[in-house]
């Protein structure tokens, strides 16, 4: 599986990739973590890690930082991107601005690819900062149509729809613990989420409540394995949460 981020904007590209990277790591902790940098001149490093698994784990979390800085990298890396795609471990790969050849190859390629470019700047300080909680309340209330529209807001602000789906599932499992609880310490909730939570535990069942957190659970891990787009998933979700 291959993510990656690029772009004139190095900063925020940065900070995107190593929240994805330090993301995959909290989530799967038994995967083993590699950081290449353009000091490794050898592209065998890359190889090595195409196919192969930790001695100690199941997949390597590989983290590929401005590699093509490296003369010898640059030439050598568009041969292993198909691999990296196909690879049962995961490829995060950082760069600067790409030439279009190599540009297009990780189009190909890439399970994702984000762009962050300084000309896009100005845009970004505009726009006004989304409130992603608000998605949950629309969940909370049962409100589809409102769900749906709160979503694709949040794409449109470029929230993350793995980012998206631990809001929902953040959610989903307070209005769970709330139903089942009198007061907010028994819920292990703060008061105020107590508060709300057990409102809009309200208009679910016990059963649909359940099902709720398990169907985020799946939509999670059928992501990860690609067997879904997690985006479209999510949104077939948020469309049917008023069923």
């Amino acid at each position: 599986m291959l993510y990656v981020f690029h772009g004139t904007d190095a900063p925020t590209s940065g900070d995107k990739a190593h929240t994805l990277v330090n993301s995959l790591r909290t989530k799967k902790p038994d995967a083993a973590f590699v950081h290449v940098t353009a000091d490794e001149r050898n592209s065998s490093v890359i190889e090595e890690h195409l196919g192969g698994q930790g001695l100690f784990s199941n997949k390597y979390i590989v983290f590929l930082d401005r590699i093509t800085e490296n003369n010898e990298a640059k030439e050598k890396v568009v041969d292993f991107i198909s691999s990296m795609k196909e690879s049962s471990n995961i490829f995060i790969v950082l760069e600067g601005k790409l030439l279009a050849d190599l540009k297009k190859s990780f189009e190909k390629h890439a399970e994702k690819v984000v762009i962050s470019d300084e000309k896009d700047m100005a845009t970004a300080f505009k726009k006004k900062e989304f409130n992603i909680f608000s998605l949950a309340d629309a969940v909370g209330s049962r409100d589809a149509i409102k769900s749906w529209m709160i979503y694709r807001q949040a794409i449109e602000n470029g929230i993350e729809s793995e980012s998206i789906l631990g809001t929902l599932f953040w959610q989903a499992k307070s209005m769970v613990l709330a139903r089942e609880a009198q007061k907010a310490s028994e819920a292990g909730l703060n008061p105020f989420v107590f508060a709300k939570a057990k409102k809009y535990a309200g208009n679910y069942s016990k059963g649909e409540l359940n099902t709720l957190v398990t169907r985020l659970i799946t939509l999670y891990h059928d992501g990860h394995r690609g067997m879904n787009d997690l985006e479209l998933s999510i949104e077939s979700l948020l469309l049917n949460c008023g069923n």
